[in-house]
């Protein structure tokens, strides 16, 4: 190739398009009238979504041990069982989701999230691929743990029960799990072995005759979450719950945050075409939207007032 050609020279046909105050004015405005429906739409279907958001972590502990909760949570003589009741603001159409939420617990920690093995939880085969799975990879008599690693090990294990005037309400598990994790990721023929059989237990147990690929709390659980807040799906409440109902939920309140500071929460919601309740989205595009007819409108007047 020379130095002199039209290639190096930059000298090929290309497009160059003018950007006239016409087209200028013209996309702003466009830009402004697709935003602003859109986020008005998103808003609207985020204000009917009902949410209920409870804390729990520190008033379900007894007064006796509100401070020291450490004592209280890692203590096997102390009644976990906690009682809580609230009003249902508005009806929730089923199904109601579910969720628990943790607050200052960092599953993105690079030793953490590093701590398993995916060849393990797929096939019976590798069940002896412990090497990613430090410290929670062997037993002490150098047995395999299946599944390995500190994120199985730290599996969430409080658990709720609904029920509304004395009548109990079915929680269900199904399809709360991404059903590509349990065709692809959890395998079929592979068992939980040696599962918090250490000193040290982490959080909640597994049934051993259940394989990978069915332990939904599980999967929910591996898939690690971004940021140091986040909320899993605990389940499913597949009946209407009208407004101003009494529901009174019985919560186990088992799992370890007072160690690290951490925060734990039950969320009730039921969702619309965008999700979950999250009003950031409709607000995003009405603000663009806003700004570029406010930029539309200053660019037309100042090409009125003081054209070229």
């Amino acid at each position: 190739m020379t130095f002199h050609s039209r290639f190096t020279q930059q000298e090929l046909p290309a497009c160059k398009p003018i950007l006239t105050p016409g087209w200028v004015i013209s996309s702003f405005i466009f830009v402004g009238i697709i935003f602003i429906p859109i986020g008005l739409a998103s808003l609207f279907a985020s204000e009917r979504v009902v949410e209920i958001v409870h804390r729990y972590d520190t008033d379900c502990v007894p007064a006796s041990y509100r401070n020291d909760m450490l004592a209280y949570i890692q203590s096997n003589e102390t009644n976990k069982t906690c009682t809580r009741t609230f009003l249902v603001p508005k009806q929730m159409k089923s199904p109601v989701y579910i969720y628990y939420q943790l607050d200052n617990f960092y599953q993105n920690h690079r030793r953490y999230v590093k701590s398993r093995s995916d060849k393990q939880l797929r096939s019976r085969a590798s069940e002896n691929d412990t090497s990613s799975c430090d410290p929670e990879d062997v037993t002490s008599n150098k047995s395999a743990i299946v599944p390995c690693g500190l994120i199985a090990w730290s599996l969430f294990n409080d658990t709720y029960g609904f029920s509304v005037n004395n009548t109990l309400l079915g929680v269900s598990k199904k399809n709360i799990a991404w059903k590509s994790d349990q065709q692809h990721k959890f395998g079929s023929d592979v068992y939980p072995k040696n599962f918090q059989s250490g000193g040290l237990i982490g959080g909640a147990k597994l049934n051993s005759s259940i394989p990978l690929s069915q332990q939904v709390d599980l999967i929910v659980w591996m898939r690690t979450a971004a940021l140091p807040t986040f909320r899993k799906l605990y389940g499913k409440i597949e009946v209407d719950l009208e407004a101003n109902t009494e529901l009174t939920v019985v919560i186990e309140n088992n799992y370890n945050t007072y160690s690290f500071g951490g925060k734990k929460k039950l969320v009730l919601s039921t969702t619309s075409w965008i999700g979950g309740k999250n009003d950031f989205l409709g607000i995003a595009y009405i603000t663009l939207g806003g700004l570029s007819l406010f930029l539309a409108i200053s660019f037309l007047l100042i090409y009125i007032i003081k054209p070229r």
